[in-house]
């Protein structure tokens, strides 16, 4: 009963910050919908990075998504993903970012920011993975994501 009343009172805490968050550093969230719409616009296609961790990632992934894990996004972005140049350009990509439920892809979405990525094109998946799944619209195996 303890154990399950501190995760409750960090979850609380969690969501709190996320809140704080959402105030200093309004990030756009799109939807499971406006991101599946746009998947097929060959003129500025999105770049999309999952946040999650591996073994979350292990259960399916989002087409064309990039496995970025949370813990090393800020260190590995530009060097896997997107330079800041091409974010920031006047025609500049945006950057689609999911976890789980919405929650840590705000927190990685600030982050983006703060290093310098133009907030404008930093974007956030609404309900993240769950609510991109529970929408019916397809996922993809792991291991399929490795190859591109």
């Amino acid at each position: 009963m303890l154990g399950i009343l501190k995760s409750l009172v960090a979850n609380s805490r969690f969501s709190e910050l996320v809140s704080k968050v959402r105030e200093s550093y309004p990030i756009q969230e799109i939807t499971p919908k406006e991101l599946h719409d746009s998947l097929n616009n060959s003129t500025k296609p999105n770049i999309i990075i999952d946040v999650r961790e591996k073994d979350e990632q292990l259960r399916g992934i989002i087409p064309a998504a990039v496995p970025l894990p949370r813990g090393v996004l800020e260190r590995d972005i530009e060097r896997k993903v997107v330079s800041i140049d091409e974010v920031n350009s006047e025609t500049g990509r945006n950057v689609i970012l999911y976890c789980a439920g919405g929650l840590r892809s705000i927190m990685a979405a600030e982050s983006l920011v703060r290093l310098g990525y133009k907030k404008e094109n930093i974007k956030s998946l609404k309900g993240g993975y769950d609510e991109w799944k529970e929408s019916g619209f397809e996922v993809m195996d792991y291991d399929s994501s490795k190859k591109a």
